[in-house]
């Protein structure tokens, strides 16, 4: 548990090291289900390759092989819920020891059946391309290298008779009979197999990564074009929202000039100077609202006041709705203060002012958008409800999908709901929708919330 304030961003993983956490934790229970794959597959072919083929004399040191690679991938389910909790070099840490612990199985298993003449010695390739695509290329090189070593010892180890040889009956290799050119070319043929499966899966992978960071960089670019496009529709009503304090103002110079003339009491003058302020700094919260909502801000989670960011959203939105006559009830209650939820305000802002506008969009004159937070298990939920014509079945499925839109052309680009849907699943949130035809439309935003007591949060 860490003490945090609204003003001190919760230590908590970047959205960048947030997602490469998942991903590698996707991965490895992957890796976990294929080497449960893997220890079947060696205790079947030993089975057929004893009973069988009759290829190998004394079975039980390979079934226990493949019984310890079953034992091991026990340990590592059970501890996978604990490394979820993890950080990312926690994590990493891990794969290392996985594939450095298999590569010792799949040792022993060949030196109980044939040894480096084995042809399924090329296996070690497989742990490479687990590291390349799991931690890094680096890696996969290292990974290839400690392939290399373990194979030349067994083979040395063997030829010189350090340890047992146990040979397949199957035509294969001698190892006693190899010269020692044949023997080098042996390991020289493995290390270039190695070699050449890296670097084409390293180029493989750094291809895809570069159009994945692309993808990103297009992302963000889309999201903040879409920002824009909000910016520029609350920006239209700005200053018609801002005539009528700064004609208050200018009206309230004027008179003041005339009670200066006058020799009026200071009084007098003070109680015009308070309506100025007061209008002036009305003005000062509408451009302030609409200027902080335009900035590009950095994507940190903070103890999220939500009733405030209702308003927010609410007054950014409010002259909008004035125009299209669509009255807009925004009355959050206030949540418990033990109820805390994670998030980056200047983000969420922006799906609560997307949802709103469609929702006015949706609405005809006369209209009514409701705005409301409340709590339901263990989430937040931003509730936007609007009584228009409501989303039609074959539609719903789609709203999410980019550049989807049942706007005119020059209304809508499709990107809003896409974006906003991206924003919530950064905060490992969600977006449902409930929608009847002519009964209108709810969106709710659902926000996890962390376990916290009184004034912390972790």
């Amino acid at each position: 548990m860490s003490s945090a304030t609204p003003n001190e961003p919760t230590v908590l993983p970047l959205p960048d090291d947030a997602r490469e956490v998942v991903t590698l934790l996707e991965q490895i229970a992957w890796f976990n289900r294929l080497r449960l794959l893997a220890a079947a597959s060696v205790i079947w072919l030993c089975a057929l390759a004893t009973h069988a083929l009759e290829v190998i004399a004394d079975p039980w040191p390979i079934y226990g092989s493949g019984a310890a690679l079953i034992a091991v991938d026990g340990v590592y389910l059970l501890a996978f819920r604990r490394l979820q909790a993890g950080n990312l070099q926690a994590i990493r840490r891990h794969a290392y020891l996985q594939i450095a612990v298999d590569m010792a199985i799949l040792t022993v298993l060949l030196h109980f059946s044939g040894g480096i003449t084995n042809p399924l010695a090329l296996f070690f390739v497989f742990h490479a391309f687990i590291a390349a695509l799991v931690l890094s290329i680096q890696a996969a090189l290292v990974v290839g290298v400690a392939s290399v070593a373990l194979l030349a010892w067994l083979g040395f180890a063997e030829r010189s008779g350090l340890i047992a040889h146990h040979p397949l009956p199957l035509g294969l290799a001698d190892l006693d009979r190899i010269s020692p050119l044949g023997f080098w070319l042996l390991l020289f043929a493995f290390m270039a197999t190695v070699g050449f499966s890296i670097y084409f899966v390293a180029t493989a992978l750094t291809r895809l990564k570069a159009n994945e960071q692309q993808l990103l960089r297009l992302g963000r670019g889309l999201a903040l074009s879409e920002k824009l496009a909000s910016i520029g529709t609350l920006a239209a009503g700005v200053s018609h929202e801002i005539n009528n304090p700064i004609g208050v103002i200018a009206n309230k110079v004027q008179i003041l000039r005339y009670r200066l003339h006058d020799g009026d009491s200071p009084d007098k003058l003070l109680a015009e100077l308070d309506v100025i302020d007061k209008h002036a700094r009305r003005v000062a919260q509408i451009t302030a609202g609409l200027l902080q909502f335009s900035r590009e801000a950095p994507f940190e989670l903070r103890p999220l006041d939500l009733p405030q960011l209702l308003r927010e959203a609410a007054d950014l939105v409010r002259v909008p709705f004035r125009h299209a006559e669509v009255e807009l009830a925004c009355e959050p209650r206030p949540l418990p203060e033990a109820a805390v939820a994670l998030g980056s305000a200047n983000h969420l802002l922006q799906v609560l002012i997307n949802i709103l506008l469609n929702a006015k969009d949706a609405s005809a004159r006369g209209g009514r958008v409701e705005l409301a937070c409340e709590l339901r298990g263990g989430e937040a939920i931003l509730r936007i409800r609007d009584f228009g014509a409501g989303i039609a079945p074959e539609h719903l499925p789609k709203i999410f999908d980019p550049f989807f839109t049942t706007k005119d052309v020059d209304k809508g680009t499709g990107l809003g709901l896409a974006i906003s849907h991206g924003i919530v699943e950064r905060h490992r949130g969600r977006i449902e929708v409930d929608s009847e035809g002519g009964q209108g439309t709810i969106f709710r935003v659902c926000l996890p919330l962390v376990a916290t007591s009184p004034g912390t949060s972790s």
